[in-house]
C-alpha cells in the first residue's frame, strides 16, 4: 500500500510536477453523469521497465491515470488529467473500464469509502462556476463498480481535504471542517460546537472533541489526548496518502505521530514518520524512531536495518519492504529485514514501485510518471522466450 509519503523521486527518470490549468468558470459541456463502459484495456510493453517479481508474470494495462489512485476490493479509480477537465475512470484488477465521468481540473479531491451495507463508493466533488473547484462545490457518491449514484450533489464548505470525505474551505479555522456520512452523505453532527473533524475512514470519522481524540460511526472508540502526549492543536491526519485499510496515521508535529488500529484505536507506533500495510500479508509496516517495525498477528518485530532519516518508506507488499533514499531503491525482508530481491537482477530501464495492491497481489505501480495496473492477466509465453 502507499506509505505516508506518496511516491516522488524514484529510481529512474525524475517524476515531472504536474500542474492543473484551469480557467475562472467551468465549461458546461462535462458529462459529469457516470457512463458506465466495458472497455479491455490493451496490454502496455514493459520492456523498457524494471518490474518487481511480484508482479512480473502479470500483464500491465495503462488506464492514463494522472492522479494517485485509490482502491477497494478489486476497482481502482482515479483520473487523466485534460486542460480543463479530469477524466474519472474506474478499472478492475481484470484490466477493464467499467465506468467514467468528468470533473473540471480542479475537482482533484476524491475517495473511495463504503456505504451502510459495505459497499464500495467513489466519492468525487464538483464546481458548476469554478474550474479551480473552490466556490459552490459540491460531493456526490457513486456505486464504485458501477458508477450508478448513490447520493448527492451535497453542498460542502470547500474542496475535500481527507483522508476520506472532510471538507473545508482554504482559510477555514479547523473546527469549520465538515465531515460527511459517506453512506448518507449527510453531515455529521455529534459532538460539541467545537469539534475538529480530522479524517474519515472506511466510515470512521475521526475527531478531536475536548481532550478527547474520537472515534464514531463504523468503528467507535476515544483516546485521551494528554494521557499520550499528544497536543490537540497539533495534531492532524495524515490526508496525502492511504496508509492501509486497517490502520490511521496521524501526525503530532514535524511529521511524526501516532499510527492507531482503526477498529479498536490501538496505539501500534507512537513515534512513525512512515506507514504501509501489506495487502498481500496483513502485516503493518511503520518507520519510527526505533526503525523498521513489522507488526502482524504474532506482535510487533523491530527489524535489525538501520534506517538514516533521508531513508523514506515506499511500500509494504508480499513480505517484502520498499525503501527509497534519494534515487535508490532498495527492498528488504519483512521478515528478517534481510536485503532480498525485489526485481531481477539484470533487469534495466526505469523502475517500477509497488503502490496499491489487493490481498491477491494485483495493483498499481509508479514507473516514473506512469501508473501501471498489474492485472490478473497472465502474460502468454512466446517461443523467443
Amino acid at each position: 500500500m502507499h506509505s505516508r509519503r506518496f511516491l516522488s523521486a524514484l529510481a529512474g527518470p525524475l517524476i515531472g510536477v504536474f500542474v492543473l490549468a484551469g480557467c475562472s468558470h467551468a465549461p458546461d459541456d462535462f458529462d459529469r453523469t457516470p457512463e458506465q463502459v466495458t472497455i479491455e484495456l490493451d496490454a502496455v510493453d514493459s520492456s523498457d521497465l524494471q518490474l518487481p517479481l511480484i508482479i512480473e508474470p502479470l500483464e500491465l494495462v495503462e488506464p492514463g491515470w494522472d492522479l494517485p489512485p485509490a482502491h477497494l476490493g478489486e476497482v481502482f479509480l482515479s483520473a487523466a488529467a485534460g486542460d480543463e477537465r479530469l477524466d474519472f475512470s474506474a478499472v478492475d484488477v481484470h484490466g477493464s473500464t467499467l465506468w467514467q465521468a468528468q470533473r473540471p481540473s480542479g475537482c482533484t479531491g476524491f475517495t473511495i469509502s463504503v456505504g451502510a451495507d459495505g459497499t464500495p463508493l467513489a466519492v468525487l466533488t464538483d464546481s458548476e462556476s469554478s474550474t479551480d473547484c473552490d466556490e459552490d462545490v459540491t460531493a456526490s457518491a457513486y456505486d464504485l463498480e458501477t458508477g450508478e449514484q448513490v447520493w448527492g450533489p451535497v453542498d460542502v464548505p470547500g474542496p475535500m481535504r481527507g483522508p476520506g470525505t472532510v471538507f473545508a474551505a482554504e482559510d477555514a479555522e479547523p473546527a469549520e471542517a465538515l465531515a460527511l456520512d459517506p453512506a448518507t452523505g449527510e453531515a455529521v453532527q455529534d459532538g460539541s460546537s467545537d469539534v475538529r473533524r480530522l479524517g474519515e475512514y472506511r466510515g470512521t470519522i475521526l475527531s478531536i472533541d475536548g481532550e478527547r481524540l474520537r472515534a464514531t460511526g463504523e468503528q467507535s472508540w476515544e483516546l485521551s489526548l494528554p494521557d499520550n502526549g499528544w497536543n490537540a492543536d497539533e495534531l492532524r491526519a495524515v490526508a496525502e496518502a492511504d496508509p492501509g485499510e486497517d490502520v490511521i496515521a496521524l501526525d503530532a508535529g514535524d511529521g511524526v505521530g501516532p499510527v492507531l488500529d482503526r477498529e479498536t484505536g490501538e496505539l501500534l507506533d507512537g513515534d512513525a514518520r512512515g506507514v504501509a500495510q501489506d495487502a498481500n500479508t496483513g502485516a503493518i509496516v511503520t518507520l519510527g524512531k526505533q526503525g523498521l517495525t513489522v507488526i502482524d498477528d504474532t506482535g510487533k518485530n523491530e527489524l535489525p536495518v538501520s534506517v538514516p532519516q533521508s531513508v523514506d518508506l515506499e511500500a509494504a507488499v508480499g513480505g517484502l519492504i520498499y525503501l527509497r533514499e534519494g534515487g535508490t531503491l532498495r527492498v528488504h525482508n519483512a521478515a528478517t529485514g534481510s536485503l532480498a530481491r525485489g526485481y531481477p537482477a539484470d533487469g534495466s530501464g526505469v523502475v517500477a514501485v509497488p503502490a496499491a495492491f489487493t490481498p491477491d497481489g494485483l495493483g498499481t505501480v509508479q514507473a516514473g510518471d506512469r501508473t501501471l495496473l498489474a492485472t490478473d492477466r497472465v502474460v502468454e509465453e512466446t517461443g523467443e522466450s
